[in-house]
């Protein structure tokens, strides 16, 4: 009786299989991706094109804001977190964190700059599609790496950059997001200190949130001696503190990175058994493939809501795509190579370049482009940053693999 109502109000068909067959069909792709050597979200991405530009896509399925940011996000950033070596990250922390932030005003002001001619935008509207492209993707870059099998000193550096840029990515488009919507011209004023205050205010709150969820997760961790219950912690950390963060008006993301750290760096070594650690590395990696898989599908498919091939094909998209890639790599080059002359001989000769070719753009910039109010400034962006996206992901990341073999980066190095 009960199978046959949820039959009859529709339920299955349309939530249960079309998850399923995403499953179905991303498994299916990583099969491939094995046989023809293919990193697996490349292939996802091409795959997820072509069945949108040939119509098949899945009735209803929709990248939105709420899709990324509060189901994918959270678990795949807890994830990078658990295995993100803190020693490793405090050893780092300067170049992190010069990439992290002042890498990310500046990319914004360089892309602002390069596309407001072309798409013949105020300037404020610029800046916002800058500041929406200028955080690097962890889903696509994590993933990269992951295939490209490189270095653990190298990846702490990129991972913890697609980590934590992502807090002034956000904070810097809402506030310019305000800005532009609440000012008829777009042109509104927005004051320099206001603005650096929200900043710190959403970060340092983001910590606090994170700081206190990940010890008080720690603490009931060291209690028990339960892999299932320990694991439903996890569980219950990764998105109450990301989602718990978000209505106090904090970065979810610095939140679940924070949380994640914690438990990675010290739960597992302090307050899990090897069963545990066993279980949750398990269930946190196969959860980073289902999330992985649907996340580069959808972005595929929702093509489909903005023209598919018609829209991605207009002159002036492809001129300011080309014209914003370039200006990201050009900013992302401004910061790299002057760091890696700091450095000096800490810093394998081959990393710099790798570093700087492995920005990568990816869900991120998608869910804020589809965060936006719907209407003119919406229906101008929407293409230009898939046109963006689809670059950066087919450019770089199909290329970043053979970079780390010329150069000679190894897990020696």
């Amino acid at each position: 009786m009960m199978l046959a109502s949820v039959s009859q109000h529709g339920i299955v068909s349309t939530t249960l299989t079309t998850f399923i067959s995403l499953l179905a069909f991303a498994t299916v792709i990583g099969v491939l991706s094995k046989f023809v050597k293919l990193p697996y979200t490349i292939a996802l991405v091409l795959a997820g094109l072509v069945v949108a530009l040939m119509g098949a896509a899945p009735d209803g399925v929709v990248i939105t804001d709420e899709l990324i940011l509060v189901l994918c996000l959270p678990p795949l950033l807890f994830q990078a977190g658990l295995h993100l070596d803190l020693k490793l990250l405090q050893k780092k922390a300067v170049p992190v964190m010069i990439l992290a932030i002042p890498g990310v005003l500046l990319s914004s002001a360089i892309v602002a700059l390069a596309v407001q001619p072309i798409l013949g935008c105020s300037l404020l509207v610029a800046f916002l599609f800058g500041a929406m492209l200028a955080p690097t993707d962890p889903i696509s870059v994590m993933a990269t790496l992951k295939a490209a099998k490189a270095p653990e000193r190298l990846k702490t550096i990129i991972e913890g950059e697609s980590l934590f840029n992502d807090g002034t990515g956000v904070v810097l488009f809402l506030i310019l997001l305000a800005a532009v919507f609440t000012s008829g011209d777009g042109e509104h004023a927005i004051s320099i200190a206001s603005g650096l205050t929200e900043f710190i205010r959403v970060v340092g709150l983001g910590v606090v949130f994170g700081l206190g969820f990940g010890l008080i997760s720690f603490w009931l961790l060291r209690k028990l001696n339960d892999h299932v219950l320990e694991n439903g912690i996890t569980i219950v950390l990764a998105w109450g503190s990301f989602i718990v963060a978000e209505q106090y008006h904090a970065s979810g993301v610095i939140a679940v990175v924070v949380a994640g750290l914690i438990i990675g760096n010290y739960g597992t070594k302090l307050a899990m058994s090897e069963s545990t650690i066993n279980t949750i590395n398990t269930f946190w990696e196969s959860i980073d493939f289902i999330v992985n898989s649907i996340v580069f599908l959808l972005i595929g498919f929702e093509l489909q809501a903005i023209g598919g091939v018609d829209a991605l094909l207009n002159s002036t998209v492809i001129f300011a795509s080309l014209a914003a890639f370039g200006a990201i790599l050009l900013a992302r080059g401004l910061l790299v190579y002057p760091i890696s002359m700091v450095a000096g001989k800490e810093w394998h000769k081959g990393w710099k370049h790798v570093i700087f070719w492995s920005g990568l753009k990816g869900s991120i910039p998608l869910a804020l482009v589809l965060g936006l109010p719907d209407g003119e400034v919406q229906r101008m962006l929407v293409p230009v940053a898939f046109g963006v996206v689809l670059l950066s992901l087919l450019l770089q990341g199909l290329t970043v693999g053979p970079l780390i073999r010329l150069t000679g980066v190894s897990d020696g190095s």
